[in-house]
């Protein structure tokens, strides 16, 4: 085999990111044109920083356009927020352009002594400069945290207009940062309203964290943003897909062996990969030339024990007696009304409602148009019932 059949874990990109091309052309319009800020919503392991890592591929050829990746975890404090979206802007400039030193003159005033950091930054001058001063101000107690923030957003501003260039960038698991006070959001309200030429992706998966910011009516930044809520992989893409890699390993499928994928996994990016390449292994260690149905579901509950501890720990620490009972009943029931699930649970409608409600939130359990729930991770819901 010349390259893996499948990729399980980190950023994807073609021919192992699929079905997405749609949403990716939209998204990258936007993108593009500055025509507005975004909100990507979608629950986990459905390729959330894929998509946004794709979607930066695709306007790379922009030369205009900088389009610096976030990765929201690394932040906790204002601080952090200043220093990772600085860092990450210069990065991406200098890839850009092909420069260096910029990056390098900046990391000095965040970790270097005071003379030589200053020397560095004075050096560089620009807003570079104007930045790294900032933070050495930080260092030195002579600014606090608050007036960094603002100087973040300020260098955004000049460096923009410095270079004769746009910015997007991409903010992703945007709900670690949740937890911040209303200062970081009304900031950001500001730059949202006044600075054209800066753009923002926001990506998560809490619906709850996520509404707080942007959906309420008393947060500065309702409404400010164009939101794309990601579905799992459409049946027929997910079957092209799995026949393509599975030939890469000189394996032939049936269509119907093919669909029978999608019906396993829900369509959901992360365990059709995994799935893909338990399959592969299964059928090289019986030295078999086609998959069959069999194949494919021996190899899925090799991924359930896999999965064993992780879904054991998601259970046991991540929802509460009530929430437990309510998405055990649920995987029995595979997909139900409230009413129905109540009755499973010998409980009454209203006990259980605003429990389904944040079950909603978090992304765990999702609600058709005609009021049917179900849950969203399908591989999870085929543990709870294997248990």
């Amino acid at each position: 085999m010349s390259d893996a059949p499948f990729k399980v874990g980190g950023l994807v990109e073609p021919p192992y990111f699929v079905g997405r091309e749609a949403e990716l052309e939209s998204l990258s319009q936007d993108v593009r044109t500055l025509a507005q800020n975004l909100l990507v919503l979608a629950p986990r392991r459905y390729g959330k920083s894929s998509l946004l890592h794709n979607l930066k591929l695709r306007l790379k050829s922009d030369e205009g356009l900088l389009i610096p990746y976030v990765n929201c975890r690394e932040m906790t404090t204002y601080a952090d927020f200043h220093r990772v979206t600085v860092t990450a802007l210069l990065a991406e400039f200098e890839r850009k352009r092909r420069v260096r030193g910029l990056l390098e003159a900046f990391r000095l005033s965040v970790k270097e002594k005071i003379l030589t950091a200053l020397r560095q930054v004075e050096e560089i001058g620009g807003s570079v400069g104007e930045a790294g001063k900032g933070y050495l101000r930080f260092r030195e107690h002579e600014i606090d945290e608050m007036e960094l923030l603002q100087e973040a957003f300020r260098f955004f501003r000049s460096f923009s207009k410095e270079k004769g260039m746009r910015i997007a960038f991409l903010m992703d698991e945007f709900q670690e940062i949740a937890s911040f006070n209303g200062a970081l959001f009304n900031l950001l309200k500001k730059e949202l309203d006044e600075n054209t030429e800066t753009r923002y992706v926001f990506s998560g998966s809490s619906v709850r964290m996520l509404s707080s910011i942007f959906l309420s009516e008393e947060a500065p930044l309702y409404l400010m943003v164009g939101r794309h809520r990601m579905e799992p992989l459409a049946p027929s893409d997910v079957a092209d897909f799995v026949a393509q890699r599975l030939a890469v390993a000189d394996l032939h499928v049936s269509r119907q062996t093919a669909s029978l994928f999608h019906t396993l996994t829900g369509g959901i990016p992360f365990y059709v990969q995994k799935l893909g390449l338990l399959t592969v292994q299964e059928a090289q260690l019986q030295t078999l030339t086609k998959v069959v149905d069999s194949t494919v579901n021996t190899a899925f509950e090799g991924m359930l024990d896999e999965l064993d501890s992780e879904f054991e720990t998601r259970w046991t620490s991540r929802f509460s007696a009530q929430q437990r009972h309510i998405v055990r009943t649920l995987a029995e029931l595979g997909e139900a009304r409230l009413t129905a699930i109540a009755t499973g649970m010998e409980a009454e409608r209203t006990d259980i409602s605003s429990a389904v409600r944040r079950l909603r939130d978090m992304m765990v359990i999702q609600t058709d148009d005609a009021g049917a729930n179900s849950l969203v991770d399908t591989v999870f819901s085929a543990w709870l019932r294997a248990r």
